[in-house]
């Protein structure tokens, strides 16, 4: 069974709890965490959503070379099947007909290949995670940087850190693609996001492994071939849809817990159609999340809880495509890398 990293320092505080509860999970379900050490560089494309009352969710997309390759060379004849065009995929965008019948096929082909989809979730009443702390360490890393940019900044950080950890291998590179948020709102706040991103993944989370290159781009350098906006399209569709899931059982008075497996709340077909994808655990790319619940009235009354959907509609023999593996004639390599990656870290 591949060992799952986890986070041993007592001093990083609730992000080595959480650490430990996916490391749980992997122990239980080997499964759980794709294989990726035949790749030289991993792949993380990072999106979030705001949409809803009672949650922020924050997605990462990771997976190996060959995988990117796969998904880069079958999204082009989906595009071509469905006469998509200049359509993007995108969850706010996913109003009409063409890209709603497009939708499950595009599921499937970003489904089929090694990796997993990880997904954070955070109760809108837990203001304040990382940044007070950051802020009394570090004022002068942060100056003229509003407090609420601090914290989303450090969220995504530490959050994607966490993804990155679950898939790497020794000597690996990783190219790490963020949608362009407030995070990243100018040349400023990319230069701080890259050096604080590249430091917490090398010195908390990795800091016994041996690193190589890492490399930061944004969503919004496509070229116009739609290349990194379908890549960005698979955790902006995930985030959206569980930000919409979760809020809705939050209206019902209804959480997460981790012994009850709840039944899907009324949501928007669009949702729907993600959310039966998500529930899809037979794929070769996994899909799971944790959820920070407020549970108190004070700052620190908060708890993660580890989360996946499951759709008890589906069969457990059912089996699910798994292209990457079984049409090893599409290749066509994508055209970002570690050296062509647009980095500001130094």
């Amino acid at each position: 069974m591949r060992s799952i990293r986890r986070i041993k320092d007592d001093g990083v505080g609730f992000i080595k709890d959480v650490s430990e509860i996916i490391a749980l999970e992997a122990w239980k379900d080997p499964a759980l965490i794709p294989d990726l050490s035949k790749d030289k560089t991993i792949f993380v494309f990072s999106d979030y959503s705001r949409a809803e009352e009672h949650y922020q969710t924050y997605s990462f997309y990771v997976f190996g070379r060959s995988g990117a390759d796969y998904f880069n060379a079958v999204r082009k004849l989906l595009r071509e099947d469905f006469h998509l065009g200049r359509r993007h995929m995108s969850f706010k965008q996913l109003n009409d007909k063409i890209k709603l019948k497009a939708l499950p096929a595009f599921l499937e082909i970003a489904g089929a290949i090694d990796g997993f989809v990880l997904t954070f979730a955070v109760d809108n009443r837990i203001q304040f995670m990382f940044a007070e702390q950051f802020l009394r360490v570090a004022p002068e890393l942060f100056s003229s940087v509003k407090k609420r940019v601090v914290e989303d900044m450090l969220r995504v950080v530490h959050f994607g850190a966490q993804a990155v950890m679950l898939a790497f291998s020794t000597d690996q590179n990783i190219v790490w693609f963020t949608d362009s948020d407030n995070i990243v709102a100018n040349e400023k706040y990319e230069v701080l996001f890259g050096r604080i991103a590249e430091a917490t993944i090398r010195t908390m989370f990795l800091s016994d492994e041996k690193v190589g290159h890492i490399g930061f781009g944004l969503t919004s350098v496509d070229d116009g071939s739609l290349e990194i906006e379908d890549f960005a399209a698979v955790p902006d569709l995930v985030a959206g849809a569980l930000c919409e899931t979760l809020s809705k059982l939050a209206q019902a008075n209804l959480r997460v817990t981790p012994k009850i497996i709840l039944n899907r709340p009324r949501v928007s077909k669009k949702t729907n159609l993600i959310c039966e994808w998500i529930s899809k655990h037979q794929c070769p790319l996994k899909k799971f999340g944790v959820v920070f619940d407020k549970t108190g009235p004070y700052a620190g009354d908060w708890r993660p809880t580890f989360f996946h959907i499951k759709n008890l509609n589906i069969a457990a023999e059912r089996p699910c495509c798994g292209g990457q593996h079984t049409t090893p004639h599409i290749r066509e390599p994508i055209r970002f890398d570690i050296f062509e990656c647009s980095t500001r870290c130094d």
